[in-house]
Protein backbone atom coordinates (compact mmCIF):
# COMPACT_ATOMS: atom_id res chain seq x y z
CA UNK A 1 0.00 0.00 0.00
CA UNK A 2 1.42 3.36 -1.16
CA UNK A 3 1.52 6.04 1.43
CA UNK A 4 -0.57 9.15 0.93
CA UNK A 5 2.48 11.43 0.81
CA UNK A 6 3.99 9.38 -2.00
CA UNK A 7 0.73 9.58 -4.02
CA UNK A 8 0.74 13.34 -3.74
CA UNK A 9 4.32 13.51 -4.97
CA UNK A 10 3.54 11.19 -7.93
CA UNK A 11 0.49 13.22 -8.95
CA UNK A 12 2.36 16.50 -8.75
CA UNK A 13 5.27 15.09 -10.75
CA UNK A 14 2.92 13.68 -13.40
CA UNK A 15 1.12 16.99 -13.73
CA UNK A 16 4.33 18.93 -14.21
CA UNK A 17 5.56 16.47 -16.85
CA UNK A 18 2.27 16.63 -18.74
CA UNK A 19 2.27 20.46 -18.77
CA UNK A 20 5.85 20.53 -19.97
CA UNK A 21 4.99 18.08 -22.81
CA UNK A 22 2.08 20.24 -23.99
CA UNK A 23 4.26 23.35 -23.93
CA UNK A 24 6.95 21.62 -26.00
CA UNK A 25 4.42 20.36 -28.58
CA UNK A 26 2.91 23.82 -28.87
CA UNK A 27 6.31 25.44 -29.46
CA UNK A 28 7.22 22.79 -32.06
CA UNK A 29 3.93 23.26 -33.87
CA UNK A 30 4.33 27.05 -34.04
CA UNK A 31 7.90 26.74 -35.26
CA UNK A 32 6.84 24.36 -38.04
CA UNK A 33 3.95 26.54 -39.19
CA UNK A 34 6.12 29.67 -39.33
CA UNK A 35 8.94 27.99 -41.22
CA UNK A 36 9.53 28.11 -44.98
CA UNK A 37 9.12 24.41 -45.41
CA UNK A 38 8.17 23.22 -48.89
CA UNK A 39 5.35 21.25 -47.34
CA UNK A 40 3.63 24.51 -46.45
CA UNK A 41 3.64 25.78 -50.07
CA UNK A 42 0.28 26.23 -51.75
CA UNK A 43 0.80 24.78 -55.20
CA UNK A 44 -2.43 26.31 -56.50
CA UNK A 45 -1.02 29.79 -55.94
CA UNK A 46 -0.06 31.53 -59.24
CA UNK A 47 2.25 34.07 -57.57
CA UNK A 48 5.95 34.29 -58.25
CA UNK A 49 6.72 32.30 -55.11
CA UNK A 50 4.39 29.50 -56.17
CA UNK A 51 5.18 29.44 -59.96
CA UNK A 52 8.36 31.01 -61.20
CA UNK A 53 7.96 29.95 -64.88
CA UNK A 54 5.96 31.81 -67.55
CA UNK A 55 5.96 31.72 -71.35
CA UNK A 56 4.84 34.08 -74.13
CA UNK A 57 1.48 33.41 -75.72
CA UNK A 58 1.73 31.94 -79.21
CA UNK A 59 -1.23 34.02 -80.38
CA UNK A 60 0.62 37.20 -79.36
CA UNK A 61 3.71 36.24 -81.37
CA UNK A 62 1.64 35.32 -84.43
CA UNK A 63 -0.36 38.57 -84.22
CA UNK A 64 2.89 40.59 -84.21
CA UNK A 65 4.13 38.79 -87.33
CA UNK A 66 0.80 39.21 -89.14
CA UNK A 67 0.66 42.86 -88.12
CA UNK A 68 3.95 43.52 -89.89
CA UNK A 69 2.84 41.44 -92.89
CA UNK A 70 -0.34 43.54 -93.14
CA UNK A 71 1.63 46.22 -95.01
CA UNK A 72 1.65 43.88 -98.02
CA UNK A 73 -1.86 45.20 -98.67
CA UNK A 74 -0.24 48.13 -100.49
CA UNK A 75 0.77 45.67 -103.21
CA UNK A 76 -2.53 43.80 -103.49
CA UNK A 77 -5.96 43.88 -101.88
CA UNK A 78 -5.67 40.11 -101.48
CA UNK A 79 -3.53 40.76 -98.39
CA UNK A 80 -6.25 42.81 -96.71
CA UNK A 81 -7.45 39.79 -94.77
CA UNK A 82 -4.00 39.47 -93.12
CA UNK A 83 -4.52 42.77 -91.30
CA UNK A 84 -8.03 41.76 -90.24
CA UNK A 85 -6.77 38.45 -88.85
CA UNK A 86 -3.94 40.26 -87.04
CA UNK A 87 -6.40 42.60 -85.31
CA UNK A 88 -8.69 39.75 -84.21
CA UNK A 89 -5.76 37.62 -83.08
CA UNK A 90 -4.31 40.51 -81.07
CA UNK A 91 -7.54 40.92 -79.11
CA UNK A 92 -7.65 37.16 -78.54
CA UNK A 93 -4.06 37.17 -77.29
CA UNK A 94 -4.75 40.01 -74.84
CA UNK A 95 -7.82 38.20 -73.54
CA UNK A 96 -5.86 34.96 -73.13
CA UNK A 97 -2.98 36.66 -71.30
CA UNK A 98 -5.34 38.48 -68.95
CA UNK A 99 -7.06 35.22 -67.95
CA UNK A 100 -3.85 33.20 -67.62
CA UNK A 101 -3.08 34.61 -64.14
CA UNK A 102 0.57 35.27 -64.91
CA UNK A 103 1.36 32.04 -66.72
CA UNK A 104 1.33 33.68 -70.17
CA UNK A 105 3.12 36.85 -71.22
CA UNK A 106 3.46 38.75 -74.50
CA UNK A 107 1.30 41.84 -74.16
CA UNK A 108 3.98 43.82 -75.99
CA UNK A 109 3.77 41.50 -78.99
CA UNK A 110 -0.04 41.60 -78.96
CA UNK A 111 -0.13 45.41 -78.84
CA UNK A 112 2.54 45.54 -81.56
CA UNK A 113 0.45 43.36 -83.86
CA UNK A 114 -2.68 45.37 -83.11
CA UNK A 115 -1.06 48.77 -83.73
CA UNK A 116 0.78 47.76 -86.91
CA UNK A 117 -2.27 46.05 -88.40
CA UNK A 118 -4.55 48.99 -87.68
CA UNK A 119 -1.94 51.37 -89.07
CA UNK A 120 -1.62 49.36 -92.29
CA UNK A 121 -5.38 49.04 -92.80
CA UNK A 122 -5.99 52.72 -92.10
CA UNK A 123 -3.13 53.89 -94.29
CA UNK A 124 -4.13 51.75 -97.27
CA UNK A 125 -7.77 52.86 -96.97
CA UNK A 126 -6.78 56.53 -96.96
CA UNK A 127 -4.31 55.98 -99.81
CA UNK A 128 -6.77 54.26 -102.14
CA UNK A 129 -9.53 56.72 -101.29
CA UNK A 130 -7.26 59.59 -102.29
CA UNK A 131 -6.09 57.68 -105.38
CA UNK A 132 -9.67 57.04 -106.54
CA UNK A 133 -10.56 60.67 -105.91
CA UNK A 134 -7.64 61.73 -108.11
CA UNK A 135 -8.73 59.31 -110.84
CA UNK A 136 -12.27 60.70 -110.83
CA UNK A 137 -10.97 64.25 -111.01
CA UNK A 138 -8.55 63.54 -113.90
CA UNK A 139 -11.14 61.50 -115.78
CA UNK A 140 -13.74 64.24 -115.33
CA UNK A 141 -11.41 66.84 -116.80
CA UNK A 142 -10.55 64.60 -119.76
CA UNK A 143 -14.19 63.72 -120.43
CA UNK A 144 -15.17 67.41 -120.44
CA UNK A 145 -12.45 68.06 -123.02
CA UNK A 146 -14.05 65.42 -125.23
CA UNK A 147 -17.53 66.91 -124.83
CA UNK A 148 -16.23 70.39 -125.70
CA UNK A 149 -14.48 69.08 -128.81
CA UNK A 150 -17.65 67.35 -130.06
CA UNK A 151 -19.88 70.33 -129.29
CA UNK A 152 -17.53 72.62 -131.18
CA UNK A 153 -17.54 70.23 -134.15
CA UNK A 154 -13.83 69.53 -133.79
CA UNK A 155 -14.00 65.95 -135.04
CA UNK A 156 -10.22 65.46 -135.40
CA UNK A 157 -9.61 66.35 -131.77
CA UNK A 158 -12.57 64.34 -130.48
CA UNK A 159 -11.57 61.32 -132.54
CA UNK A 160 -7.94 61.49 -131.46
CA UNK A 161 -9.01 61.39 -127.81
CA UNK A 162 -9.66 57.70 -128.41
CA UNK A 163 -5.87 57.20 -128.50
CA UNK A 164 -3.32 58.05 -125.81
CA UNK A 165 -1.03 60.98 -126.43
CA UNK A 166 2.02 59.20 -127.92
CA UNK A 167 -0.10 57.50 -130.57
CA UNK A 168 -2.22 60.45 -131.65
CA UNK A 169 -1.90 62.02 -135.06
CA UNK A 170 0.89 64.52 -135.57
CA UNK A 171 -1.09 66.53 -138.12
CA UNK A 172 -0.50 70.26 -137.83
CA UNK A 173 -4.12 71.24 -138.54
CA UNK A 174 -7.55 69.79 -139.23
CA UNK A 175 -7.11 69.83 -143.05
CA UNK A 176 -3.95 67.76 -142.82
CA UNK A 177 -5.64 65.38 -140.40
CA UNK A 178 -8.56 64.79 -142.75
CA UNK A 179 -6.15 64.07 -145.58
CA UNK A 180 -4.32 61.46 -143.55
CA UNK A 181 -7.61 59.83 -142.55
CA UNK A 182 -8.94 59.67 -146.08
CA UNK A 183 -5.67 58.18 -147.26
CA UNK A 184 -6.24 55.01 -145.24
CA UNK A 185 -9.14 52.71 -145.92
CA UNK A 186 -9.76 51.62 -142.34
CA UNK A 187 -9.19 55.04 -140.81
CA UNK A 188 -11.58 56.56 -143.36
CA UNK A 189 -14.30 54.10 -142.37
CA UNK A 190 -13.69 54.66 -138.66
CA UNK A 191 -14.10 58.42 -139.05
CA UNK A 192 -17.40 58.00 -140.90
CA UNK A 193 -18.70 55.65 -138.21
CA UNK A 194 -17.69 58.15 -135.55
CA UNK A 195 -19.42 61.09 -137.26
CA UNK A 196 -22.56 59.10 -138.03
CA UNK A 197 -23.00 58.04 -134.40
CA UNK A 198 -26.33 59.30 -133.04
CA UNK A 199 -24.89 60.75 -129.85
CA UNK A 200 -22.14 62.59 -131.74
CA UNK A 201 -24.67 64.12 -134.11
CA UNK A 202 -26.93 65.22 -131.23
CA UNK A 203 -24.06 66.87 -129.35
CA UNK A 204 -22.86 68.60 -132.49
CA UNK A 205 -26.38 69.86 -133.22
CA UNK A 206 -26.83 71.22 -129.69
CA UNK A 207 -23.42 72.85 -129.65
CA UNK A 208 -23.04 75.48 -126.99
CA UNK A 209 -26.71 75.27 -126.02
CA UNK A 210 -26.07 72.08 -124.09
CA UNK A 211 -24.67 72.20 -120.57
CA UNK A 212 -22.65 69.10 -119.62
CA UNK A 213 -22.31 68.29 -115.91
CA UNK A 214 -20.88 65.36 -114.01
CA UNK A 215 -23.55 63.04 -112.61
CA UNK A 216 -21.86 60.02 -111.01
CA UNK A 217 -19.14 57.38 -111.35
CA UNK A 218 -20.27 53.88 -112.14
CA UNK A 219 -17.01 52.00 -111.67
CA UNK A 220 -13.32 52.48 -111.01
CA UNK A 221 -10.81 49.69 -111.58
CA UNK A 222 -7.08 49.93 -111.06
CA UNK A 223 -4.29 47.81 -112.47
CA UNK A 224 -0.56 47.66 -112.84
CA UNK A 225 -0.49 49.18 -116.32
CA UNK A 226 -3.82 50.99 -116.62
CA UNK A 227 -6.74 52.42 -114.68
CA UNK A 228 -10.35 52.52 -115.87
CA UNK A 229 -13.08 54.99 -114.98
CA UNK A 230 -16.70 54.70 -116.10
CA UNK A 231 -18.72 57.85 -115.51
CA UNK A 232 -22.12 59.28 -116.32
CA UNK A 233 -22.65 62.89 -117.43
CA UNK A 234 -25.91 64.79 -117.67
CA UNK A 235 -26.53 66.91 -120.77
CA UNK A 236 -29.12 69.62 -120.22
CA UNK A 237 -30.47 71.70 -123.09
CA UNK A 238 -33.45 73.99 -123.79
CA UNK A 239 -36.20 72.24 -125.76
CA UNK A 240 -38.41 73.85 -128.40
CA UNK A 241 -41.30 73.92 -125.94
CA UNK A 242 -39.31 76.24 -123.70
CA UNK A 243 -38.72 73.58 -121.07
CA UNK A 244 -35.33 72.24 -120.09
CA UNK A 245 -34.68 68.62 -120.92
CA UNK A 246 -31.86 66.31 -119.87
CA UNK A 247 -30.35 63.11 -121.15
CA UNK A 248 -27.44 61.09 -119.82
CA UNK A 249 -24.25 59.87 -121.44
CA UNK A 250 -22.09 56.98 -120.30
CA UNK A 251 -18.41 57.40 -121.08
CA UNK A 252 -15.45 55.11 -120.36
CA UNK A 253 -11.89 56.30 -120.00
CA UNK A 254 -8.58 54.47 -119.61
CA UNK A 255 -5.42 55.89 -118.14
CA UNK A 256 -2.52 53.93 -119.59
CA UNK A 257 1.11 53.89 -118.53
CA UNK A 258 2.99 53.54 -121.86
CA UNK A 259 6.03 51.65 -120.61
CA UNK A 260 8.87 51.42 -123.07
CA UNK A 261 8.44 54.94 -124.41
CA UNK A 262 11.40 56.97 -123.13
CA UNK A 263 9.98 60.28 -124.37
CA UNK A 264 6.68 59.85 -122.58
CA UNK A 265 6.84 59.06 -118.88
CA UNK A 266 3.45 60.37 -117.77
CA UNK A 267 0.16 58.52 -117.93
CA UNK A 268 -2.14 59.19 -120.88
CA UNK A 269 -5.94 59.15 -121.01
CA UNK A 270 -8.07 57.89 -123.88
CA UNK A 271 -11.71 57.13 -124.56
CA UNK A 272 -12.11 53.35 -124.47
CA UNK A 273 -15.15 53.22 -126.75
CA UNK A 274 -17.58 55.72 -128.25
CA UNK A 275 -19.81 57.14 -125.50
CA UNK A 276 -23.47 56.21 -125.62
CA UNK A 277 -26.83 57.26 -124.27
CA UNK A 278 -27.50 55.98 -120.78
CA UNK A 279 -30.48 55.85 -118.47
CA UNK A 280 -29.60 55.63 -114.77
CA UNK A 281 -31.38 53.02 -112.69
CA UNK A 282 -33.09 55.65 -110.57
CA UNK A 283 -34.96 56.89 -113.67
CA UNK A 284 -36.07 53.50 -114.95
Amino acid sequence: MVPVADCVVINVTSGLWYNQLRTTRSRLHNTTMNSDSIFDTNWNDASEEGIAYSRPAVSALVSAVLGLAAFLVFFSWLFFFIGVIAVLLSFFALWTIRNAEGILTGKVFAYTGLCTALTALTAVTVFWSAYHHGLRREAGQFFRMWFVAVQEGDIPRAKEYQSIYPYRSSAANAEEWWETQYAGRFSHRAVHQFVEDELIRVLMALGGKARVTYYKTLEITTGKEEDRVESVFAVTFPAESGRTETFFVRINGIRTYPYGLPDFKAAGWRIEEPPAFYLPDEFK
